[in-house]
């Protein structure tokens, strides 16, 4: 009897069947499955180890997904259309039995998924004494592929990839390298640092520093506690703390920054500024728009404000170099509770000047424009005006313009024309912090753990 007919038109189904599939299960290979192979138990000194090793297809493009109930977890890129794994399994006993009941008890399974494929490592059921337990899953995908990574306590690093990264940890720092797509970073005890990131950015941790290089997208970064460091963002970007510095090479739109305790220092800004501080400094350069600053303590810099400003200390000094024109400046306010204030215009700028110092014993108002200076026994001395009580000055410079009230309770008032000299000192001056600030992150890269 011939049975090619029938031969050929079930070879044809099987085919047809198989275009159907998932990507996770599509064109495998005689002998190119889905597979995890584990070793036997091994004595290493005062605990045992078991070796396991997992290998995969996987196409350019695909997500890996893994779940870890507890283990650190490092992700590098490898061959291309391969996910392998090489994971190491401890129980920290001495007893083999005891030992061979933790490995028995913990799943360990690759398999695929409607977007690649899904790692699993954790215990079957709930294990007595799972703490003396561990596990390091070293894993390798392909260049252009996607992570969603979750372990329930231990670090994640992950190398230079081209996919999107989502990775939660409950205790443990997140460290990753270049990446392109979106990032999204979790940990509940750790820090996190990221290379140059090619899309938006989310990075939290309840109790960490965070630190992120340039990001082309949004970026929302918070910590409960610790530092947060950011090259220039190509969008809005958000950084609040519960206490630490804030240093923020800058960002193409909106800028929010909040620390309970530390200095705040930001770049350039296309949009809008808020920042504020329980305690600390807060420095500024190159604002596009509205800026609004607050410390309880500390002094403010505002170098290049072109638009309406709204800036008030504590305790400290205020120091704001103004870079607009009549279009541009907006009515904006400088107040200080106990320091001196220096103002630096353009020297045709129309402006009308509202400056008053409370408190003046001792205290004077300074003006390379004509101001009408009034107060309580006011005297000329050496040409400075002083005074006893309150003392005001005011003047519309140019013909007037928008108001700029300044304000300190105690302390000088200063109104200086912007010169060329005066200029390049201040330019001179942020390019040192900026300078001084790029070598320590240098050196702090250097550091770094690979």
């Amino acid at each position: 009897m011939n049975k090619g007919p029938l031969r050929i038109h079930v070879l044809l189904s099987v085919a047809a069947l198989l275009s159907t599939l998932p990507v996770g299960l599509k064109a495998l290979e005689p002998g190119e499955q889905e597979y995890v192979k584990r070793g036997e138990p091994q004595r290493a000194g005062n605990y045992w180890e078991e070796r396991a090793t997992c290998d995969a297809p996987a196409r350019e493009g695909g997500k890996l997904i893994v779940r870890a109930g507890l283990g650190s977890i490092s992700v590098k890129p490898g061959a291309s259309g391969r996910v392998g794994c090489q994971i190491r399994l401890r129980a920290y006993t001495k007893n083999e039995a005891e030992a061979r009941r933790y490995f028995a008890n913990y799943d360990l399974s690759l398999r695929p998924h409607e977007a690649g494929l899904y790692l699993r490592g954790d215990f079957r059921e709930e294990q007595h004494g799972a703490r003396s337990f561990g596990a390091d899953f070293n894993l390798t995908v392909p260049l252009k592929y996607s992570l969603d990574l979750e372990t329930k306590g231990g670090g994640i690093e992950v190398g230079d990839l081209e996919g999107e990264l989502k990775a939660t940890t409950a205790g443990g720092d997140i460290r990753a390298g270049n990446l392109r797509g979106p990032v999204r970073v979790e940990t509940a005890g750790g820090s996190i640092r990221l290379g140059n990131i090619a899309s938006p950015v989310e990075a939290r941790t309840a109790g960490g520093s965070i630190r992120v290089g340039e990001v082309r997208g949004p970026a929302a970064l918070e910590t409960s506690g610790g530092e947060i460091v950011a090259g220039m963002v190509n969008g809005a970007l958000q950084a609040q703390t519960a206490g630490g510095d804030l240093v923020l090479r800058g960002a193409s739109g909106t800028i929010e920054a909040q620390t309970a305790g530390g200095q705040i220092s930001i770049g350039e800004s296309g949009g809008n500024i808020v920042a504020q501080t329980a305690g600390g400094s807060i420095r500024l350069q190159g604002a596009r728009c509205e800026v609004e600053v607050k410390t309880a303590g500390g002094s403010i810099d505002l170098l290049q404000v072109r638009k309406a400003v709204h800036a008030a200390t504590a305790a400290g000094s205020i120091l704001a170099q103004v870079d607009a024109d009549l279009k541009t400046f907006a009515a904006s306010e400088l107040k200080t509770s106990g320091g001196d204030i220096q103002v630096f215009l353009p020297a045709n700028l129309p402006i009308t000047i509202d400056a008053a110092i409370d408190m003046a014993a001792g205290h004077k108002i300074m003006s390379d424009f004509p101001l009408n200076i009034q107060g309580d026994r006011v005297t000329l001395f050496d040409g400075q005006i002083f005074g006893a009580g309150k003392l005001r000055g005011e003047g519309k410079l140019n013909g007037g313009g928008e108001v700029l009230r300044v304000r300190t309770m105690a302390g000088n008032i200063e109104i200086r024309k912007l010169d060329p000299q005066t200029l390049e000192q201040l330019r001179s001056r942020q390019q040192s912090f900026w300078k001084r600030w790029q070598e320590r992150e240098e050196g702090r890269g250097a550091k770094s753990p690979e």
